[in-house]
């Protein structure tokens, strides 16, 4: 075991000074002695022979921890660990299992031990009668989380949290924030205080009646009193989400809740509630840090815990129901494109070699959703994908393109679906589909998701998917008053489909005389207006587009284009038509800019990267001096 004269020895000093500084006697020894020295005592986990058992005079590099409660300070205790490690240190631990009488006898052992200081988390403000037994132990001593005079106090600063959170919801708009609390904790307290101060800062006049307590809430009341609550406590918030959603009130679409959590709370399982982090990890590394500069004499006083506390998810948090701009609804198929480009089509017996080929995430539920997005406009997606390197492509595309893809299911038992487009010199494709999860999407998924066709504008959907989920999504649509636009892709007949729920029917000169059984477009265009479908627009190519209407038909001349990949024009089409529709503008204008969108995106190569965006529209509307009107 290594002794004094050779800790003296690799310190460059005599072995007097060596017993100066490890028995506290080190006044008039400098800071950087003392440094080097303290170093090589604890590289060497070096113990003074003969020492009694307490000789609080002597550095035993040890510190405890007296705790309230050992289950609420996890992540504080790995943060104190944290920093005793790096400084070489160790942690002694009492818990007082929030007991007073067990402090007391936890602070009796406590006083047994050769100790340099003391981290003290008293378990009540009761505590106060034990100070004199703390005072006693004559070794560096740190509270937390507590207000007794003469002893130096760190608390993580609740009122910043509370005005965080509060300053986050304002940020989305809210003005009606309600604060519920479950007791009067230190940090239900703080956190109020925190919420009154920052309504206070950005004018907003406090309102009494919405600082409320958990234990009177009146559920069915609440969306009618606020916007949004912030909550002190996870667990209460979490109870609030549980009793708000078996009323039916969408979270965040109704209202919005915000809390504020145990760092220890934030592994325990799916978390419902958005939150911000109480920062108990960093403040227990902190402390740490705090003691081990008392007990050294590197500091003469504590520094200030700072910390900038973040939302973890935008879950349960968005912009007032009133606020918001409608969305645009796609429900629809999602796929791999496997492309080929040929010269010519393939001949059996005939073996021909591709100029090239492509493979990029497309179905025309992803690539209407991305059209959609092009033009900024909020949209979400409804379809069915595998659990497999192609479902991350697709959902990778859709995130970048800032799609919505919290409606989307992960299938189990089906791959991601597949299509294997060839395309000739003239832009004309064949199209093979193996539907793989998209023959799963059913009704009910649907069903499921029927919150989120509140506040809906627009309903696409295409038939790539089963008919059951076409005419739930449908009627879902109209119940919210969307209009609901259906293109007829990859069906023979329209059998089985509610044509009551259809506003706009899109077909293109194909689809149309297929599936009506008629030999001519005006033919189509009258069966299926007689069928219940108010608008019906068949596209024809180069030919442009028809439009079947109460009014009676017209024509839309295309704009001329070199035509390298046509298999994407109708989602062009069809996206930028319901942007337009969402923007206010009346029918024909709308389908003015939906042939610009078909014809930009085919004389591209692929479909989901050949989108238009909107200034690139307005551009051309502008140099082409197109007059759109409003409805």
């Amino acid at each position: 075991m290594i002794g004094i004269k050779e800790i003296a020895k690799l310190s460059g000093v005599s072995p007097s000074t060596v017993s100066k500084i490890i028995n506290n006697k080190a006044d008039n020894i400098s800071q950087e002695v003392k440094d080097k020295v303290l170093a090589i005592v604890k590289q060497y986990n070096y113990t003074p022979y003969g020492l009694p058992a307490k000789n609080n005079k002597s550095k035993s590099f040890t510190i405890a921890l007296l705790t309230s409660d050992i289950n609420d300070c996890s992540a504080f205790t790995t943060g104190l660990m944290h920093s005793f490690t790096q400084r070489g240190y160790s942690l002694m631990i009492y818990d007082s299992q929030k007991s007073l009488e067990t402090e007391r006898v936890n602070l009796a052992k406590i006083a047994t031990k050769n100790l340099d200081g003391l981290i003290w988390d008293p378990c009540s403000p009761e505590s106060i009668s034990n100070y004199d037994l703390v005072r006693r132990l004559g070794v560096e001593t740190i509270g937390v989380n507590t207000q007794i005079a003469d002893i130096n106090t760190r608390t993580i600063n609740y009122e910043m949290l509370g005005y965080r959170a509060t300053e986050c919801l304002i940020g989305k708009g809210h003005s009606r924030i309600m604060c519920v609390t479950g007791d009067d904790s230190l940090r239900a307290v703080e956190v109020t205080r925190g919420y009154k101060k920052c309504l206070y800062d950005n004018s907003i006049p406090f309102d009494d009646e919405l600082l409320m307590r958990e234990s009177g809430l009146d559920y069915t009341s609440v969306v009618s009193k606020g916007t949004a609550i912030l909550s002190s406590h996870y667990n209460t918030a979490e109870n609030i989400y549980t009793n708000l959603s078996s009323l039916m009130i969408d979270i965040p679409n109704d209202i919005s809740i915000l809390a504020i959590r145990n760092y220890e709370r934030r592994n325990l399982g799916q978390s419902n509630v958005s939150a911000i982090d109480i920062p108990n990890y960093e403040f227990g590394d902190y402390i740490g840090g705090c003691i081990v500069d008392l007990c050294e004499k590197n500091e003469p006083s504590l520094p200030e815990f700072v910390y900038e506390p973040f939302v973890d998810s935008m879950k349960t948090v968005d912009v007032p129901s009133e606020a918001k701009n409608p969305k645009i609804m796609v429900v629809g198929s999602l796929n791999i494109d496997n492309i080929l480009y040929l010269d010519d089509f393939a001949v059996s017996g005939k073996t021909q070699f591709a100029s090239e080929s492509v493979t990029l995430p497309g179905g025309k539920g992803l690539n209407q959703s991305i059209g959609v997005s092009m033009h900024k406009k909020e949209v979400q997606l409804i379809g069915r994908i595998g659990k497999d390197m192609e479902a991350s492509v697709i959902l990778k595309k859709l995130k970048d393109s800032n799609v919505n893809t919290n409606l989307i299911i992960s299938d189990n038992a089906r791959p991601t679906g597949k299509a294997f487009i060839v395309i000739n010199r003239e832009g004309d494709s064949t199209i093979t589909v193996s539907a793989g999860a998209n023959n799963d999407l059913s009704a009910k998924d649907i069903q499921k998701q029927k919150k989120s066709f509140k506040n809906t504008s627009l309903c696409l959907i295409q038939t790539e998917i089963p008919i059951c989920a076409v005419n739930e999504a449908a009627a879902l649509a109209k119940k919210n008053r969307a209009v609901t636009i259906l293109k007829p892709a990859a069906i023979s007949s329209l059998e089985g489909i509610n044509c009551s729920n259809i506003d706009i029917l899109v077909p293109n000169r194909n689809e149309a005389l297929t599936l009506s059984g008629k030999e001519t477009l005006e033919e189509a265009g009258a069966y299926f207006r007689n069928l219940g479908i108010g608008t019906v627009i068949i596209t024809v190519d180069k030919d442009g587009a028809m439009l079947f209407d109460s009014i009676g038909v017209h024509t839309f001349d295309a704009p001329a284009v070199n035509a390298i990949d046509t298999t994407g024009a109708s989602d062009a089409f069809i996206s930028t038509l319901a942007v337009k529709l969402a923007d206010g503008y009346d029918m024909p204008s709308s389908i003015t800019c939906a042939q610009i969108a078909a014809g930009f995106c085919i004389s591209r190569f692929g479909v989901s990267n050949s989108m238009i965006d909107k200034e690139t529209l307005d551009r051309y509307i502008i140099q082409k001096r197109i007059e759109l009107k409003k409805a």
